[in-house]
């Protein structure tokens, strides 16, 4: 039972007829009510969410009824990337040097300490919506005055008047799959150009020596550990520095970016399922079995305009070795650049027994779709 206030939001519902409850979903006491009037129907064995605006709610939720779930002070915590880089700092992890800010005056400052070029994001948010690396000072100040602006995030809700500057690490990135504290795998990340980080591909496992994978293991234990972080998934996002592995953040739930899929198929772990198992109060089953190596590649956004027709997904899903294609959007919808998630407008995922074949299959098939766009005047 899902329970949203806008169920036209997820089509999925009536694709896979889903039932839902219309709530308020800002509102602790509309959604324990609603839950309540559940339990009389059947008892609730558990509550949960996979989206970063809602897994604070779902923690207190789940507190108030006596169900499994993490802490939500912890989650609170995390979710602010100011206030989890204090606690990462000071329990001595390798993170980037940083400073809050709530004007563009004090962004400009910040750069007396912390050396250009810099990263300039909001304080809370998903998906690199707001992230954006400036060179120069006046940049800096543009991009925090951007982002001080705004009143509410992509979704509606209302954000703090709060900007992070941050130091750019130079290095390798990955993310870190953890499970109950425990590393699970190491995802390697294929961003877009700079200066935005738009997430577009995953490579799992990463091609990484076993000594650096124990050592990434190690750090990302020891800091999910400091934060509060043992119970359920975690997606840790790093880089590999000249000083070792930094910390860039750390997200308090499943990846995005259909990591657990690629981590099911390559092997065996299915981190959706044993989420719901420890949701429900059952003992969750994290017993990898290699099977192969899988590698997902997002569709961009072509430009900005009206989708007038979608091309090669059958060429797409004829390549030996792809195992998945889809596509998010259909003939009709609008669609423009945004810098961040919303530009995947869909993905292909390649598994083979080599890393690099499937890396290079998934860029192949991803090629040949292709999406028209009508330039409406």
């Amino acid at each position: 039972m899902l329970l949203a206030e806008r169920p036209e939001r997820y089509p999925y519902l009536k694709a896979d007829s889903v039932q839902y409850l219309k709530c308020d979903s800002s509102s602790s006491e509309s959604l324990y009510n609603a839950m309540q009037g559940l339990s009389q129907e059947a008892p609730v064995a558990g509550v949960f969410s996979s989206s970063e605006y809602f897994i604070e709610m779902a923690a207190t939720l789940a507190e108030l009824c006596g169900l499994s779930g993490a802490d939500p002070v912890a989650l609170r915590t995390c979710r602010n990337k100011w206030l989890q880089r204090q606690r990462l700092q000071a329990a001595g992890f390798n993170t980037p040097k940083f400073e809050c800010v709530t004007s563009c005056e004090k962004a400009g400052e910040a750069l007396r300490h912390i050396p250009l070029p810099v990263i300039v994001k909001p304080t809370m948010g998903t998906g690199s919506v707001g992230v954006r690396l400036c060179r120069t000072t006046n940049e800096v100040m543009d991009h925090a005055a951007v982002l001080l602006n705004r009143t509410v995030n992509e979704r509606g809700m209302p954000i703090l008047p709060e900007v992070l500057i941050e130091e750019y690490v130079v290095g390798l990135e990955y993310s870190v799959e953890v499970f109950g504290g425990v590393a699970v795998g190491i995802t390697k990340k294929h961003v877009s150009a700079e200066p935005f980080f738009v997430e577009l591909g995953h490579d799992f496992p990463a091609p990484l020596s076993g000594a650096l994978r124990e050592s990434i293991g190690t750090v990302v234990h020891d800091a999910v550990r400091s934060l509060g972080l043992m119970w359920g998934p975690a997606h840790v996002e790093l880089r590999l520095a000249a000083e070792g592995p930094t910390i860039i953040e750390i997200n308090p739930r499943l990846a995005g970016g259909f990591i657990p899929e690629i981590v099911r198929i390559a092997c065996g772990i299915d981190l959706v399922k044993e989420t719901v198992r420890l949701v429900a109060g059952e003992d969750p089953r994290i017993v990898p079995d290699p099977k192969a190596h899988a590698s997902i590649r997002f569709v961009e956004v072509p430009g900005a305009g009206t989708i007038k027709g979608i091309e090669g997904v059958g060429e797409a899903v004829a390549i030996e070795g792809v195992v998945d294609a889809q596509i998010y959007k259909n003939v009709g919808d609008w669609v423009q650049r945004e810098n961040d998630f919303r530009d995947r407008i869909g993905h292909v995922i390649a598994s083979t027994d080599s890393e690099v074949q499937a890396a290079a299959l998934a860029e192949l098939a991803c090629s040949r779709i292709r999406v028209q766009l009508r330039h409406d005047e």
